[in-house]
């Protein structure tokens, strides 16, 4: 086992990975729609926003793999699809490039006259070239990120957050439309966790958690469930602290800002507050919340390519992840967003499925039916969604999507996939009762 210095580091890094460019800009905003709803809203956000990662790290651990372990009870090429298809919109289609980028409009901008194509260049370039560093000193990353950057992380976060507790620049205001009640802004803000899709990232990070155990020695898989279930429960206590600390920033400053707006939120009161100190510190949080996602992103894609050869090597793969991130930050991403989001809504309710049948797989009779139907629905349902936000379905299939419940809040896969599992998992449950009896007749 670890000891309490290394755990608490664990922690730091696990947190470091999942508190990116999104979840920066979310909860002030947040907290601007909220206003005197503050409370249930942060709560609904941190149930999703925080709980449904932390449940997703522990079903790594509890499998000792990602999601193609997760899958094994699928088809094995449906298996490695889906693997396929997270690793690649996770990694370099997406999640890479936006944190160059977010860094850039947000850490960069505001300290120039103005956006230009050679400024984002240089922006992107130093930072994938420091990404490329840290991912190359993969035995280092607990050092570097858990015991370095993140403490440097979470002093510039709670100055900002602190100081608008102390300093606000507004009364608070009344709760947007959709807000006015506990239960309306809970469900909102449940819905703001939800759609940070970080249960995705979880399947990721985690196989990069376990690694790091495992070349500190801890390979007994009891032993990585605890210490990961640990440092986890400290990752999710610390998001939870900083996500309602900036929260406070948004329900503190919108009166004055007048805009829920999460990057005018956070930059007007840095400036406000502080001045260029002020921008200063914020462009610090933000450069080190996206590089060390940066970090986890490149280093679990580049792993991934290794899977596929031997031959392969961190060096090469991770130089061609983080070129491919460059790339695509400095030409494409803004092109990528219109497919990508989708892709992901897609692939976010199937990967919530996978994590709930990973913890009651045991438990059932006839798992490649429980898994197979069930996650067919799941898909069947998520498609539909995501081709509806494409606007490329017929006019007639969105009415008829949009008779199940919670199509609004994209969560219309959730009932049919309830209902999918409580059939197909008491099917072999009758099935497997039923043997005995027909032998004793």
């Amino acid at each position: 086992m670890l000891n309490r210095k290394d755990i608490f580091a664990l922690g730091f890094m696990i947190f470091a990975l999942f508190f990116g460019a999104g979840n920066l800009i979310f909860p002030p905003e947040l907290g601007a729609l909220a206003g005197t709803q503050f409370l249930p809203a942060m709560l609904g956000f941190i149930v999703t926003g925080v709980g449904l990662p932390l449940v997703g790290l522990i079903a790594v651990a509890w499998v000792g793999g990602g999601i193609s372990t997760l899958a094994n009870p699928l088809p094995k090429f449906v298996g490695a699809l889906l693997t396929f298809a997270l690793y690649v919109a996770i990694g370099p289609f997406f999640g890479i490039p936006r944190t160059s980028v977010v860094t850039y409009e947000l850490g960069v901008v505001p300290f120039l006259s103005g956006p230009s194509q050679t400024s984002l260049m240089v922006s992107s370039s130093l930072f994938f070239l420091v990404t490329l560093y840290l991912v190359l000193k993969p035995g280092k990353l607990l050092d570097i990120i858990g015991r370095f950057i993140t403490p440097l992380l979470l002093i510039a976060l709670a100055t900002l957050s602190i100081s608008s507790i102390i300093n606000p620049l507004s009364t608070v205001q009344r709760p947007a439309p959709g807000y006015a009640s506990f239960t309306d802004a809970f469900i909102q803000g449940f819905l703001q966790g939800y759609l940070t899709l970080d249960a995705l990232g979880a399947l990721v990070f985690g196989v990069i958690i376990l690694h790091t155990l495992h070349a500190r020695g801890l390979k007994h898989r009891t032993a990585q469930l605890k210490t990961v279930t640990r440092a986890g429960l400290i990752a999710a206590v610390s998001l939870t602290l900083v996500y309602t600390g900036l929260g406070f920033i948004g329900r503190n400053s919108f009166g004055a800002v007048g805009s829920v707006d999460g990057p005018s939120l956070l930059q007007q009161y840095a400036d406000n507050t502080f001045g260029t100190i002020g921008l200063i510190i914020l462009g610090i949080a933000i450069l080190l919340a996206c590089l060390t996602t940066s970090v986890g992103l490149v280093t679990a894609f580049s792993e991934y390519l290794m899977s596929f050869s031997s031959r392969l090597s961190l060096p090469v793969t991770g130089t061609i992840t983080t070129v491919s991130g460059f790339t695509i930050s400095i030409f494409g991403l803004n092109t990528l967003l219109t497919i990508a989001i989708p892709v992901l809504m897609f692939l976010y309710p199937i990967v919530i499925v996978l994590i709930g049948l990973t913890f009651v797989r045991s438990f059932l009779k006839k798992t490649s039916l429980v898994y197979q139907t069930t996650l067919f629905v799941t898909a069947l349902f998520s498609l539909v969604s995501a081709l509806t936000s494409l606007k490329v379905l017929p006019g007639i299939l969105i009415n008829v999507y949009k008779i199940f419940p919670l199509t609004e809040q994209n969560l219309a896969w959730l009932l049919p996939a309830l209902i999918t599992f409580a059939i197909s998992s008491s099917i072999g449950h009758v099935s497997s009762h039923s043997i005995p009896e027909k032998r004793i007749g």
